[in-house]
């Protein structure tokens, strides 16, 4: 699974590789994140009607729009890319462009567990060998109870994750599906692709192309934020 990652790019350094953030007004709460978790409002990319890309925030913890309230989301952080197709939450996102996003980050965190069974899981970060920034490929709808009709919607999203490549499997048997390219973004966001025009993204990132590092445990906790989680004590 993906419970946690990183997004520590500030908006102007973002703005060269995704130039739409500059037109996000406010939200200085998703830039510069060290420890990204579940029901935080995360950078995203969506497609509008006319098929042109904007970013700004979505909630991460899918809400199916036939959902009783908010708090199925902190259990739907994660679609398997492998059931996508087969779950109520995910099938009928998937199958459209204007229901994937892209999820912005430039690394995501993993626990590995240590050789006594006593022993604290040591956090691990994965992140590309260049540091550049990527997106998840993720899905997104809105939901808004269905007894307050004119209740504001609530936008949200999960991260679709994959099984490990050998870069990572030693330290957990799943990773995120990582889409690395502008190539990638423009396909999984393209409104005339269907799962199966998408399908081929959703398999691991080449084992050159990932690193792994320790990472601080001051990341365990959510409430922990800045660089110094990304380094070893």
């Amino acid at each position: 699974m993906c419970g946690r990652y990183s997004q520590t790019l500030k908006r102007d350094d973002l703005a060269g590789i995704f130039p739409q953030v500059t037109s996000i007004s406010g939200h200085d709460d998703l830039f510069e994140r060290f420890n990204v978790a579940p029901t935080d409002d995360v950078l995203t990319m969506v497609t509008t009607k006319e098929g042109e890309p904007r970013m700004g925030p979505l909630r991460w913890g899918l809400v199916p729009f036939w959902a009783k309230d908010l708090k199925i989301g902190s259990k739907m952080i994660n679609a398997r890319a492998e059931t996508l197709t087969e779950k109520a939450a995910f099938r009928d996102l998937v199958q459209h462009g204007r229901s994937r996003c892209l999820i912005v980050a430039d690394g995501y965190y993993e626990w590995l567990r240590p050789e006594d069974p006593k022993g604290q899981r040591i956090p691990m970060h994965m992140a590309l060998r260049d540091h550049a920034p990527f997106a998840f490929a993720g899905l997104w709808t809105s939901w808004r109870p269905k007894d307050e009709p004119d209740a504001e919607r609530v936008a949200t999203c999960t991260i679709i994750t994959t099984s490990a490549n050998a870069t990572v499997r030693h330290v957990h048997d799943r990773m995120p599906v990582i889409l690395p390219d502008e190539e990638s973004w423009a396909t999984w966001l393209d409104r005339d692709l269907d799962h199966d025009g998408v399908r081929e993204l959703l398999r691991p990132l080449r084992d050159d192309l990932l690193t792994v590092s320790p990472a601080n445990p001051l990341v365990n906790n959510v409430a922990n934020e800045g660089p110094e989680l990304l380094v070893a004590p």
